[in-house]
């Protein structure tokens, strides 16, 4: 501001000094001779009056082209000074902005000092504007660490750095508000399926995740004859999981090598090839199996599981399950019991052999009358991913057994 009054002071007095310069500028004062006559006193106007234009110096219009092309430069420094400094508010405004977004996240993710400090280090730049995008998205923060471990900052006591940040910032498998776009995202105590394709044969087991850094992880092997099985002939591990009501993920997993100790743990690479799936039922295996069930409403159903009521006594009936799959079954009825069946009502059963401590719960979806009998049509409620893997699996063993008769 003290700058744009000195720059109006010293244009004023510019042109008040121009002024007066064009005032007595041309003007003749040496003695003239008096021509007086009658045409004088004809009365004149002042365009009449003013001298013809080729007598008018040429430093006048060289002055006035001067002071008119000063006036109108001023006014557009004047707007350019002030579009400058909104435009330096604006700008200033964002930044507070994006800097009060940056502390909120990290206050809201209990990210620490030391974590904070290698962010700035890790995305090469302090300005919150380009920090938010990476605490927000895990697909950017992938990429960043992508970028960073290219350049020459990078060292090899980084990579746990990068791996504390993630899981700082809360980038984890658990949290369904971000994208599964690394296994790096998978935490210790995991229950992943895993599947291991030799010679046309698919052999299922399930393993838990035992450590996992930013390169490699840990999972328990499997068991053959109660000792854990050699996994260093293979080459690779294809494993699925289920991520909540999210999608089915597949990938699979180099396998580096196996510890003679620590439970014989099995190195996995991590990788970032995973392939999302739709949430899919898988095919209706045929099953014709007798079973004892408990019928319940779906109001019962949710006060039971609500206030932990434990295993109360239930209306019981028995029926024929004629097929199932992943995600429910149909049950054959000879016939309806006294209180009828209504749809939501909550059918209790257990399986056999699927290694499920828990009965399953499943909703009355349809009924459709058939000729001595009635279909009912039901879907799996509170399935959780062990809880699915482990029907995969039933499913899986009782298809081979039936293709092996």
């Amino acid at each position: 501001m003290y700058r744009l009054k000195y720059f109006f002071h010293k244009l004023s007095l510019s042109a008040g000094i121009t002024t007066l310069w064009l005032v007595f500028c041309g003007v003749s004062r040496s003695p003239k001779e008096s021509k007086f006559g009658l045409q004088d006193l004809q009365p004149t106007n002042m365009l009449q009056s003013m001298p013809p234009l080729s007598e008018i110096p040429t430093s006048f219009y060289l002055l006035a082209s001067t002071f008119i092309g000063s006036i109108v430069g001023g006014i557009f420094l004047v707007r350019y000074l002030q579009k400058r400094k909104i435009q330096r508010d604006l700008d200033q405004i964002a930044e507070d902005q994006a800097q009060l977004a940056v502390d909120s996240e990290f206050e809201a993710r209990q990210v620490d000092d030391e974590d904070r400090a290698f962010l700035i280090d890790f995305c090469r730049t302090s300005d919150p504007a380009e920090l938010l995008p990476v605490i927000m998205s895990a697909e950017k923060f992938e990429q960043t660490a992508e970028d960073y471990k290219k350049s020459s900052k990078f060292s090899k006591t980084d990579l746990n750095k990068i791996f504390l940040l993630r899981k700082s910032l809360q980038f984890s498998f658990k949290n369904m508000d971000v994208g599964f776009t690394c296994t790096q995202m998978l935490e210790a105590g995991t229950q992943l399926e895993f599947q291991i394709r030799h010679k046309q044969k698919n052999i299922v087991f399930m393993s838990t995740i035992l450590d996992s850094n930013e390169t490699q992880l840990l999972i328990k092997p499997p068991t053959v004859k109660r000792r854990p099985a050699n996994m260093k002939q293979f080459k690779e591990l294809y494993c699925k999981v289920r991520r909540g009501n999210d999608a089915d993920y597949e990938f699979k997993f180099k396998i580096i090598g196996q510890l003679i100790t620590d439970l014989n743990a099995v190195i996995l690479r991590h990788t970032k090839r995973i392939r999302k799936l739709q949430i899919r039922i898988s095919e209706r295996l045929p099953m014709d199996l007798e079973m004892d069930f408990q019928l319940l409403s779906g109001e019962q159903f949710e006060m039971e599981k609500k206030f932990d009521l434990g295993r109360l006594q239930h209306h019981r009936l028995s029926g024929k399950i004629k097929d199932m799959s992943a995600g429910g079954l149909k049950v054959q009825l000879d016939e309806m019991p006294p209180q009828g069946i209504n749809k939501s009502d909550v059918f209790l059963f257990h399986l056999p052999y699927a290694s499920l401590r828990e009965n399953l719960a499943a909703t009355l979806l349809d009924v459709i009358p058939r000729s001595g009998h009635v279909d009912l049509h039901f879907v799996f409620r509170d399935i959780d991913m062990l809880t699915h893997m482990k029907i995969n699996q039933y499913l899986h063993r009782r298809k081979q057994s039936m293709e092996a008769a």
